[in-house]
């Protein structure tokens, strides 16, 4: 554990977690990562409005869809409002059972997704503190810093976000953009409350 610069020692979320993870199975895992690159690619899995942790897809793209859909906005007289979701340690809160049910839904190869159930299920993990390894803890949550799968498998996890009329969603990773349009700022709101609270509450049970 690390402790994070500026912030008060004495309480344990100021402290990073570095992953000391087994060689062989970060070897592993690029093979596998290899395999679920081609496999999503193939079945076309990420939705293209995701710019995070996509070749040739970066910060730039996102905010350039956000920025032309205003300025289209301003030019017909349109009303834009929107709604900026940033989930709080993303990452470490991505739910182990619905990370497999996602990827059979996906249709993945099963081998993958049953090499993937051991490696979530069988993650333990200890805090070296003051040289004492306290007993052995189980994770059940999220994937291990350091995991080269974790960006994968957490744009995997969130490529169902729904998807509504006259709504516009841009995605950078964990960070997501829910934009409406029209041509009154009470149909933006109507049209944004109605089109995204199953939305936000189906993220809020997911994370």
């Amino acid at each position: 554990m690390f402790p994070k610069p500026g912030q008060n020692q004495k309480l344990p979320g100021n402290y990073r977690p570095i992953s000391l993870l087994s060689i062989l199975g970060k070897i592993y895992e690029k093979f596998i990562l290899a395999r679920l690159k081609e496999h999503c690619s193939d079945l076309q899995i990420i939705p293209d409005e995701q710019n995070g942790f996509r070749p040739n897809h970066g910060c730039v793209h996102e905010l350039l869809r956000v920025t032309n859909l205003i300025t289209h906005g301003f030019n017909n007289k349109l009303y834009t409002g929107g709604v900026f979701l940033d989930v709080h340690k993303a990452f470490y809160r991505m739910w182990h059972n619905g990370l497999i049910y996602k990827l059979i839904a996906n249709k993945l190869p099963h081998y993958l997704i049953d090499i993937r159930t051991l490696f979530l299920r069988n993650i333990t993990f200890k805090v070296n503190l003051n040289s004492t390894l306290p007993e052995t803890c189980y994770i059940k949550s999220g994937t291990p810093q350091g995991s080269i799968l974790r960006r994968l498998l957490y744009t995997v996890y969130t490529a169902d976000f729904s998807v509504k009329k006259h709504i516009t969603n841009c995605f950078f990773a964990d960070d997501t953009a829910i934009l409406a349009q029209g041509n009154a700022t009470k149909f933006v709101i109507r049209t944004w409350t109605y089109g995204n609270r199953k939305m936000v509450y189906a993220m809020a049970c997911c994370h």
